[in-house]
């Protein structure tokens, strides 16, 4: 977080620190132009400073600071409407937006910032590790399901490091990952080196087109788990079957409220009724709170509200 309010600048930081107890509790942090610093945690959004607008300057001096004065090192992750910065932080742009015949070229007058603020929850997920492994210590494929800032990417971070280590209770001696991080948030790399621990069995593909990812790691990383990031686009249903095919066991995550939600989606709709994954973990809106678990063999929820 220190390396985050040094990136700010000083007018910013100094309402960014009076937020006291919101601060910790964050989860993302709002900069618009004419608008007040606001903190959004998993409960409320709190509007810091009534009196302390945020300037176009602001966001341009602040911009500068995450991109360290050479924001052209970072236009491919512009492109893609956010930047990465050290500690994992996600920095989300809007504006006025740039396009030639290619399509999509970035960004001009940048006039809001959300700072998505990476955490670690060490154990996070042990509550559910029972419910992760077959009794024959295999692995079940697995979807978890979860609203915007209900803790799905926190979860399979946790999960991931667990998987890749091993652990006690039950006993399972640990395997060989791969964590294919489209976005770079569940890593959390920055300039190459993952700011968050996924395990020392973990290899991480950044940054990387999911179908190329599912590709390249069975083929060349010999995984025992991959581990992906949100299921929903028109190839995932290529992806998951031939991983299936090849022996390897999926754990991903998916936007929506419920498995009915989830459904609405006509690829994860597919996939879900063609019985590829054995259960659903459902987050509800408090963050890395497991409301239930879905049995797709066995048609049923078989655990409620897991404390």
């Amino acid at each position: 977080m220190l390396n985050l309010l040094n990136c700010l600048n000083v007018k910013v930081r100094n309402v960014v620190s009076r937020a006291g107890i919101a601060l910790k509790e964050a989860v993302e942090i709002r900069l618009r132009v004419n608008s007040p610093v606001m903190i959004k945690t998993s409960k409320r959004d709190l509007f810091l400073d009534e009196k302390i607008v945020i300037t176009k300057k602001d966001i341009d001096d602040i911009v500068a600071n995450f991109t360290k004065n050479s924001i052209h090192a970072f236009e491919n992750e512009i492109n893609k409407g956010y930047i990465t910065i050290e500690g994992g932080h996600r920095v989300g742009i809007s504006g006025d937006c740039i396009y030639d015949q290619s399509g999509f070229k970035g960004f001009k007058n940048i006039t809001s910032l959300n700072i998505r603020i990476a955490r670690e929850f060490p154990g996070c997920s042990e509550k559910t590790l029972k419910h992760l492994i077959t009794p024959d210590k295999n692995i079940y494929n697995t979807l978890v399901i979860g609203p915007p800032l209900s803790g799905k990417t926190t979860l399979i971070r946790d999960v991931a490091k667990n998987l890749s280590d091993g652990f006690k209770n039950p006993y399972f001696e640990g395997c060989d990952i791969t964590l294919i991080d489209e976005r770079g948030e569940i890593s959390a790399v920055y300039n190459g080196v993952p700011q968050m621990n996924t395990g020392r069995r973990t290899d991480v593909l950044s940054y990387c087109n999911k179908s190329d990812g599912f590709f390249m790691s069975i083929r060349a990383l010999s995984p025992k788990v991959i581990i992906s990031d949100e299921l929903g686009s028109v190839n995932d249903f290529e992806i998951v079957q031939y991983a299936l095919k090849s022996g390897v066991k999926i754990i991903a995550t998916a936007h929506g409220f419920s498995l009915d939600d989830v459904k609405k989606n006509l690829y994860l709709k597919s996939i879900i009724e063609n019985n590829f994954f054995d259960r659903a973990f459902i987050l509800n809106n408090r963050p890395l709170k497991v409301n239930e678990i879905y049995d797709f063999q066995k048609n049923r929820v078989i655990f409620n509200d897991l404390d």
